[in-house]
């Protein structure tokens, strides 16, 4: 399927919507259970009719059944324009594209709207409600079960990349507290091409599409990712009284260090030494040093990965020159010494070399 062919396909009305269209209203309690009281005492509708299980066209878009995919922990729907939703909930992750247009929602009872190539990752049992989407707004919705979004979020971290694992904490724990996360990737054009790939392979399956949609969407992660780093450092910055992000201070560390000193990172960012030190453990957890150490660490392990190294050389390569102190924190933090570590590595590259 070519983008044009998506464009249409996407906004071609349904037989549904011409009927809300004209004035006729959709019966909701067909699909919920009884009301459960989920905030603050309220009472939403607990979506049951929606279940992977049962769902055939989950586009909607009136192109057949469209491809079980990835066995059953993702599906993709078209929202309906002009019916409203009314607050509910479901036990799925969902995450919401607006591909053309706005979207109003209410969402654990506050409005948001979800303006054109905006993306928004609601929790599972979030309560949320949709407005009603007028002829030229399009929203799409892909639907995951948590425990696929958890292994996919993981496996955008690269080896020992603490910073991933920061923003992933970080991007979990606004989720928890706030059951909701919008990315502001209105500009972002990276966003809307895998969408449209992703949208293209899941309208006209190829034959190997659960491992192309697989990787598009774990290549959306990716992107999205990058998207809450940029607001993550933004906010930090609005929200510090020194206008300081630490993402943007770690980014520093681990492309300068094997040369930058506390007092010179401090001085590129306009802080004291002091200030810096006490920022960086206050929010990750860790010291100068030690955030210093794990990318000399990490890059070692990677020259030893290559073969291209022997364990002296890597060691030196990074500033290491007493070799005990070098193996001792190495064994730390690799669970192994740095000669096993390069026979494990030239194991596996073996392996995909045979494969």
């Amino acid at each position: 399927m070519e983008i044009e062919e998506l464009n249409r396909t996407l906004s071609k009305l349904s037989d549904s919507e011409r009927e809300y269209r004209d004035g006729a209203t959709f019966d909701w309690s067909r699909y919920g259970d009884e009301v459960v009281a989920v905030v603050n005492g309220r009472q939403v509708m607990q979506l049951k009719g929606w279940s992977f299980a049962n769902w055939s066209s989950a586009v909607g878009t009136g192109r057949g059944r469209a491809p079980i995919a990835l066995d059953n922990e993702l599906y993709i729907r078209r929202h309906s324009r002009f019916n409203p939703m009314p607050e509910h909930v479901h036990s799925y992750v969902e995450m919401s594209y607006v591909y053309r247009g706005s979207c109003p929602q209410v969402v654990n009872g506050e409005e948001v709207l979800l303006r054109e190539n905006q993306v928004l990752l609601l929790d599972s049992n979030c309560p949320h409600a949709i407005g009603s989407l007028g002829e030229q707004d399009i929203m799409v919705s892909i639907c995951l079960q948590p425990s696929f979004l958890s292994r996919c979020l993981e496996e955008t971290r690269e080896g020992d990349d603490w910073l991933g694992d920061f923003l992933i904490s970080s991007l979990s724990e606004r989720s928890d507290h706030n059951r909701y996360v919008r990315f502001h990737s209105q500009r972002n054009n990276r966003v809307r091409r895998i969408f449209q790939e992703l949208l293209c392979e899941y309208l006209e399956p190829s034959s190997h599409a659960d491992k192309i949609i697989l990787r598009l969407f774990q290549l959306l992660i990716a992107e999205l990712m990058n998207v809450y780093e940029s607001d993550y450092v933004r906010r930090e910055q609005e929200s510090s009284a020194a206008g300081v992000s630490v993402v943007s201070v770690v980014r520093y560390i681990q492309e300068h260090f094997l040369t930058c000193t506390l007092e010179g990172v401090a001085e590129r960012f306009f802080v004291s030494p002091n200030y810096l030190s006490a920022l960086l453990k206050k929010k990750t957890g860790r010291t100068y040093l030690q955030l210093v150490q794990d990318q000399k660490l990490a890059h070692a392990a990677d020259l030893l990965a290559t073969g291209s190294a022997t364990v002296e050389d890597a060691a030196h390569a990074v500033g290491y020159e007493n070799m005990s102190f070098f193996y001792r924190k190495f064994r730390s933090a690799y669970g192994c010494p740095p000669a096993e570590w390069r026979r494990r590595a030239s194991g596996r590259a073996q392996v995909g070399d045979r494969l």
